[in-house]
């Protein structure tokens, strides 16, 4: 029987949810018209769920002090949940997004400032204003990944009312640039320099997640092997450039044809693997078809005098044979070596 969970990243209960139910007149925090893309780059850089991470913690306590507050935060905004990343005074480490200040705050296109709570209509009966930790003055800023997407926010709070300067302003937008460089610095350990999809690690880091949630909620899926052939003697015989340009080409399709909850990662050596969610009836075909179809297209009006040529090898989960991520890949990998042996003149 499949799972009543309505999406793939249903989330467990959350303690604080029971105990901090939002009364009826509370403003909800409105969602980013680009929900699902911004989604989709916060679990691609692997951050939720994480956290005594020395970089943020640093700069947390330095904000808390530069600021005189008592709590500085750097959050992520989930689905349905805020995860603290790094905390300076307080020890909450997730709430629900829809009583979060910050959910607000990733609206906001500067620093977003609540300079008294009880005074503000969106946040005076909010239970984290009306309880523990009795927030009276906010002040965040949103914090994005190095695709623009916003992760979530840095903020500080006090518990009494307060004036927001300018220079307290640029400070704390100064404090989320270093953020930035360190989703930035994150991000390039996590994808290849050519292609810019994730790199083989990452993949087998993260893909492994991918994998354990699709197995979880009983989702249909796909693992699709790539590679292109001869990529080395064209490198070799053409030149860098021309390999890259090649795998570049090939991995832009790859860019922009995964959908919310697809994985593409570059393996190296001319090979791609995509993990793939069915979410339509025959997804894997058509994914294939639309390559296929757009290979023949790029090949037809490079006017180059060879065309690029690739092998597939399509391995569709079954709970009895594959027990991991690295099973699928390995059967997709061997598929594809018969399937590109079978085109070797004999």
């Amino acid at each position: 029987m499949k799972s009543s969970c309505p999406s793939l990243y249903c989330l467990p209960k959350i303690n604080e949810v029971k105990k901090s139910r939002p009364r009826k007149n509370m403003i909800f925090p409105e969602t980013p018209p680009n929900e699902a893309e911004r989604l989709k780059s916060l679990y691609l850089i692997d951050l939720l769920d994480k956290n005594n991470d020395e970089r943020f913690d640093r700069l947390t306590r330095l904000m808390k002090l530069t600021f005189d507050v008592p709590v500085a935060s750097l959050s992520l905004l989930d689905r349905e949940r805020q995860w603290v990343l790094s905390s300076a005074g307080v020890d909450i480490r997730e709430t629900p997004r829809s009583t979060s200040f910050c959910a607000h705050a990733i609206l906001s296109e500067g620093v977003f400032v609540v300079k008294d709570t009880l005074k503000d209509k969106r946040f005076h009966d909010n239970p984290f204003v009306t309880g523990e930790p009795h927030v009276r003055f906010y002040a965040g800023y949103p914090v994005r990944l190095p695709d623009g997407m916003i992760a979530g926010t840095l903020c500080i709070v006090d518990s009494v009312p307060r004036d927001f300067s300018m220079d307290e302003a640029n400070a704390l937008i100064d404090f989320a640039a270093i953020v930035e460089d360190e989703f930035l610095i994150i991000s390039k350990t996590m994808a290849d320099n050519v292609t810019e999809l994730m790199n083989k690690q990452s993949f087998l880091k993260l893909g492994q997640k991918r994998f354990e949630q699709f197995t979880r909620y009983q989702l249909p899926f796909s693992l699709i092997y790539l590679e292109i052939d001869n990529i080395k003697s064209i490198r070799d015989v053409l030149g860098d450039k021309e390999a890259d340009a090649i795998l570049k080409a090939f991995s832009g399709y790859i860019k922009s044809s995964l959908k919310k909850h697809d994985t593409g990662a570059y393996l190296g050596r001319g090979d791609f693997a995509v993990l793939l969610e069915h979410d339509v009836h025959n997804a894997e075909e058509r994914y294939l078809f639309n390559l296929h179809s757009f290979m023949d297209d790029f090949n037809n009006k490079s006017r180059k005098s060879y065309h690029i040529n690739y092998a597939y090898g399509l391995t569709n989960y079954e709970p009895s044979t594959h027990g991991s991520l690295m099973a699928m890949l390995e059967l997709s990998s061997r598929t594809t070596f018969a399937e590109k042996r079978k085109k070797q003149p004999q």
